[in-house]
């Protein structure tokens, strides 16, 4: 639900595909764990330099420029593989 992955083909109403992991890479669209807990699907951007955290990034640079959530400790349930576009 929502618009935060529009930059990454990803619409609101699309079915993604998860391979569950814990692990992932730099760019990869991931399931994790946001700042308060709750399951969340954003682009893993790295650690952090300043604050040592992870970088969970939003792909909708026109509704959410720059926007991204940092977290002390990185919880991947998995990885995107695939989209179904809604019709």
């Amino acid at each position: 639900v929502g618009d935060s992955m529009e930059d990454e083909q990803i619409a609101d109403g699309d079915l993604v595909l998860i391979q569950r992991q814990t692990d992932c890479e730099i760019g990869d669209v991931v399931v994790a764990l946001d700042a308060e807990n709750e399951n969340t699907l954003k682009v893993y951007d790295g650690i952090d330099k300043e604050s040592n955290k992870a970088i969970l990034r939003y792909a909708n640079e026109k509704a959410y420029p720059g926007k991204r959530i940092l977290v002390s400790k990185l919880v991947v349930q998995g990885v995107a593989r695939q989209v179904i576009k809604r019709l």
